[in-house]
């Protein structure tokens, strides 16, 4: 049980920063309705809810599968970029559907890992020393002869 604990303040920062774009994902998806439960409105509910479900998730997936950290933080961003996109195209029918949801937010996810690999590669490439075609090159200056 200790180990937990200790597992849970060292990704404190992780958490909190998930528990904040959880909860703006979940109240950016449901901001389009105007209803009262529980004695809060439907879209803080809503950001509560996911907040839960998905630090419950991290703690799990972070502690028994510590690589896929960077995973859990690309989702995370994906998915408050999913419901921004949700609520800026009003498109609400596409957020209905969980598969299609989770289709785009891990895809978009996995595509947000692979960048900074793309730009590491382009940056490679570019940094190289090939020799461009040979009329781009420089032309050659004659050399002084000297005559003793």
């Amino acid at each position: 049980m200790k180990r937990i604990f200790t597992h849970f303040e060292q990704q404190k920062r992780r958490l909190y920063s998930i528990a904040f774009l959880a909860f703006s994902a979940g109240y950016v998806l449901y901001s389009h309705i105007d209803v009262m439960r529980y004695g809060m409105p439907v879209p803080v509910l809503t950001g509560l809810i996911y907040m839960c479900a998905i630090v419950c998730a991290t703690v799990v997936t972070t502690y028994f599968l510590p690589g896929l950290t960077k995973v859990t933080d690309a989702v995370a961003v994906t998915r408050l970029g999913f419901a921004l996109w949700i609520a800026a195209t009003q498109s609400h029918e596409l957020a209905a559907s969980p598969v299609l949801g989770a289709t785009i937010v891990v895809g978009g996810a996995i595509v947000l890992l692979q960048v900074s690999t793309w730009a590491k590669a382009v940056s490679q490439i570019l940094s190289t020393d090939i020799p461009g075609p040979l009329w781009t090159s420089p032309t050659p200056q004659p050399v002084a002869v000297r005559s003793a």
